[in-house]
């Protein structure tokens, strides 16, 4: 038998954990369509016009770089307590197996359950109020500002993964502590360096984002043609990839 990666072994786990999280996922999902639908028939009310696909899809995005995050979180939590911890480490099964049902859940069902819940939830505030002369429009995803959206979302998943496996309580806050603490120092060095090359006193630069920068009464701004803004979405799957890689080294690093 294959000692890294079985597909029956895998299943086998992948049905146990179900079995054993299946309770706490139906509520979370439940919660999540709670709030969809309060949160969205409060917006519906409140808004004076019909909600348009465009904002539809920024409320969409919000949401989902928000929940995902939450839930990823939790996916190890086990790990944080000694007595779920062991049984969970010494599991007769491969570490990337495990590794790939926690994956396969925070990543891969929770964007189809949350998919799921967000479309039936504006199918049902869309029947529910109607405009004279107005057609209701639904958000489609399958547009290029989807595939940005795909790419942000996978990032902040594998941010997550890890720290929920690399911190053994309190996961999310501690993560996006450690998140936005590295982010604004690379901002503060990314400042510093540009300041160095152009000489001249700048505004915060974020990395591959614009150069802003004052001239006597005159303010300019520095941006990255299309070409070049293409390699910060060719960069980013990259580093995703490294953070998801990373997370499952230190899964095994927490058996040894």
């Amino acid at each position: 038998m294959n000692n890294y990666f079985s597909l029956k072994r895998f299943f086998q786990l992948f049905i146990k954990h179900t079995v054993e999280h299946y309770r706490t996922y139906l509520m979370s999902a439940s919660v999540l369509a709670g709030v969809f639908l309060l949160g969205g028939s409060f917006i519906f009310y409140m808004i004076p016009g019909p909600m348009d696909a465009g904002f539809q899809g920024a409320i969409f995005a919000v949401l989902i770089v928000i929940a995902g995050p939450i839930f990823t979180s939790t996916i190890f939590t086990n790990l944080g307590d000694k007595r779920k911890a062991i049984p969970a480490l010494t599991l007769p099964a491969s570490q990337f197996e495990k590794f790939m049902v926690s994956w396969v859940y925070s990543y891969v069902i929770f964007f189809l359950v949350y998919t799921g819940i967000f479309y039936l939830v504006l199918s049902i505030l869309l029947n529910l109020k109607h405009w004279p002369g107005h057609q209701p429009e639904m958000l489609t995803l399958f547009q290029d500002k989807f595939t940005i959206l795909l790419i942000l979302f996978s990032f902040l998943h594998a941010v997550t993964l890890y720290g929920a496996i690399r911190f053994e309580k309190l996961h999310f806050i501690k993560t996006g502590f450690s998140f936005f603490i590295f982010y604004a120092l690379l901002i503060l060095s990314n400042t510093l360096f540009l300041r160095v090359i152009v000489g001249r006193q700048i505004y915060p630069a974020t990395p591959f984002a614009f150069l802003n920068f004052p001239e006597g009464t005159n303010f300019y701004t520095i941006g990255l043609n299309v070409q070049q803004s293409a390699w910060v979405f060719i960069m980013l799957p990259v580093v995703t990839l490294l953070f998801w890689i990373a997370a499952y080294f230190k899964l095994k690093e927490k058996q040894a």
